[in-house]
């Protein structure tokens, strides 16, 4: 895919700059035909996307590109949407999961339990992000030792 996206002109090409906290990035997406040399395999395959981002994360600079497939055209509006919104999921849940819940290194591990206690922490956060909080640690700071207001959610 990198030799190919070097070759062709793309049909879309986007470019983002954003700036939050201590994150400065530039991301650079790229929409071109599929390769005329794909495995059949892929049948359907009707654009391949490029991200490349670029920027600092503090101090620290990082670079990197990432390829995508999809069976959407490469004309479609859609697609450069469909990348961002992914990352919206990813770092507005899993990130969340993983890091405030420790999700990863959960002494769970068997039978029904990951699951279920998955689905009750994806309702909690849904319930936290419902009632107007964007930081899911700072709802639990604020919420930790207030039975009463925690209860008030499931009324």
């Amino acid at each position: 895919m990198e030799t190919e996206s070097k070759q062709q002109t793309p049909r879309q090409k986007v470019i983002h700059h954003e700036k939050t906290r201590n994150r400065n990035t530039v991301r650079q997406i790229e929409v071109f035909e599929p390769p005329e040399n794909l495995d059949p395999l892929w049948m359907g395959v009707g654009c391949v996307i490029k991200v490349s981002r670029s920027g600092t994360r503090g101090n620290e600079p990082f670079k990197s590109i990432s390829y995508y497939m999809s069976s959407k055209s490469p004309q479609s509006r859609r697609l450069v949407d469909g990348i961002r919104e992914h990352w919206l999921i990813e770092n507005s849940l899993h990130w969340v999961k993983d890091v405030i819940y420790e999700e990863d290194i959960s002494p769970q591990i068997s039978g029904f339990a990951p699951k279920n206690l998955s689905l009750l922490k994806t309702w909690v956060l849904t319930l936290l992000r419902a009632h107007g909080f964007d930081s899911i640690k700072a709802a639990i700071s604020e919420m930790s030792h207030n039975l009463k207001y925690i209860l008030s959610f499931c009324t």
